[in-house]
């Protein structure tokens, strides 16, 4: 009697060590920007016939949509193929390889589609010396190849945002000495961001600390690639989401590995696909097929409806591994009518995370809970035992490529629940030492 209720409560101590040792380095990351370079020189293990793509892995013949058409729009940009024809033939045999980001310390935007010659931001993780990457963001236009979209106007923005603004903000960055981003998204959520569907005021403090140090920079006069970078700035809605998915990625890759927890560590999707990773169980996804784009609720522009819609992929749900995103709903009362719907509601979704995560976050509060932390950790046992699935402030797309507004997406329950059965089924082994 006393040992069958021993190893059971053994277990569950095991367990809880784990998780807080796990929920402890993503809480504890401390994040800094600290340069644009082209994928090629930074990201682990890109080559030049390489695209990144996001979701899990998938063959290529299983892509159909606007991620399919980004890859190839990719090809023709990185100059790996005449036409699309030739760019679909090298990439039916494998001459040129899509990966999936997450394996490359990388993650992307809906689309999520990154060469060696595209810019990316660098984002180190000060408390784990980790480092994480994900594209710049184009600009502001709805038409890109974040969204599925390839034209000559989309080419001609990759090459504007590579050839004149990246360079120019990582010469801002050299003399700033990086940007620690904590402060910025501590300060953006008491102004109204959720730092996933609305990042407002994080881009504007963002744009402000930037162009500050232009003026030091300017001397006697602005110099034009100063200009063109405050053009972008002032455009590039989506920028800081591209700066707190590669912090995030930084920090739950520092939180990934610890033997037992059952913390997750990334959460995505592809064109088909909904996949998720949690610490004790390493690089393995869990996946389940996508619900219905008819499930997808909030505001789409141009009088489009959820019939117009597709998805063609996104990473950016690494946000709310952080407890940002639809998991900090109730700081963001301007995304109401993208999400929950009411003030009452978006309260509401917020305190229902708290019961599927393992900590508040010290640092990420909430002004209209009195300033309670995010609910961070996203625990797969708690998931599966509730049947409350994260909740989500995702992009949405069009069926044929471009951005048609925000919607609130509720994941399948399937990956946590075999996911938590795994962890169930053993004890957990001790962690190793940390490295």
């Amino acid at each position: 009697m006393t040992g069958r209720a021993t190893v059971p409560d053994a277990a569950r101590t095991a367990r809880d060590a784990a998780n807080a040792r796990a929920v402890a380095r993503l809480t504890g990351a401390r994040p800094v920007l600290e340069t644009i370079a082209p994928a090629g020189e930074v990201v682990p293990g890109m080559t030049a016939r390489t695209v990144l793509v996001s979701g899990p892995p998938m063959p290529w013949e299983r892509y159909e949509g606007g991620q399919r058409r980004a890859v190839v729009g990719a090809a023709l940009y990185e100059g790996l193929a005449r036409d699309e024809a030739e760019a679909e033939a090298l990439l039916a045999d494998g001459t040129i390889a899509v990966r999936p980001s997450h394996d490359h310390a990388t993650v992307g935007s809906l689309t999520g589609v990154c060469t060696a010659s595209m810019p990316v931001v660098v984002v180190r993780d000060e408390s784990s010396g980790r480092r994480a990457f994900c594209r710049m963001n184009e600009g502001a236009d709805r038409a890109s190849l974040t969204f599925g979209v390839w034209d000559d106007g989309v080419g001609a923005r990759l090459r504007q945002v590579s050839e004149v603004v990246s360079p120019a903000l990582a010469e801002v960055l050299e003399h700033l000495g990086g940007i620690a981003l904590t402060p910025l998204v501590r300060r953006a959520l008491a102004m109204g961001d959720d730092l996933h569907s609305r990042h407002k005021a994080a881009g504007a403090l963002l744009r402000a600390t930037v162009l500050d140090a232009v003026l030091d920079l300017s001397g006697g006069g602005v110099a034009e690639r100063h200009r063109a970078l405050a053009a972008y700035l002032r455009s590039a809605e989506y920028l800081f989401l591209h700066l707190v998915m590669a912090a995030a990625k930084a920090a739950a890759d520092g939180a990934s590995g610890v033997a037992g927890s059952t913390l997750v560590t990334a959460m995505n999707l592809n064109e088909k696909q909904f996949g998720l990773r949690v610490s004790g169980l390493g690089d393995r996804w869990f996946t389940a097929p996508l619900p219905p784009v008819s499930t997808l609720r909030g505001r789409l522009y141009d009088g489009w409806t959820t019939d117009d819609l597709a998805y063609v992929g996104g990473e950016s749900l690494i946000t709310e591994t952080v407890g940002l995103g639809g998991m900090a709903a109730a700081a963001a009362m301007p995304l109401q009518d993208h999400s929950a719907g009411t003030p009452r509601e978006m309260i509401r979704l917020t305190e229902r995370m708290y019961r599927i995560t393992l900590r508040e976050h010290p640092e990420y509060r909430i002004p209209a809970l009195a300033y309670r932390g995010v609910p961070c950790g996203i625990d797969v046992l708690r998931v599966a035992g509730t049947g409350i699935v994260p909740a989500v402030h995702l992009g949405a797309t069009l069926r044929d490529g471009g951005h048609a507004g925000a919607v609130l997406f509720l994941p399948p329950l399937e990956p946590f629940q075999r996911a938590a059965e795994l962890l169930s089924a053993a004890p957990p082994a001790p962690s190793p030492l940390p490295v």
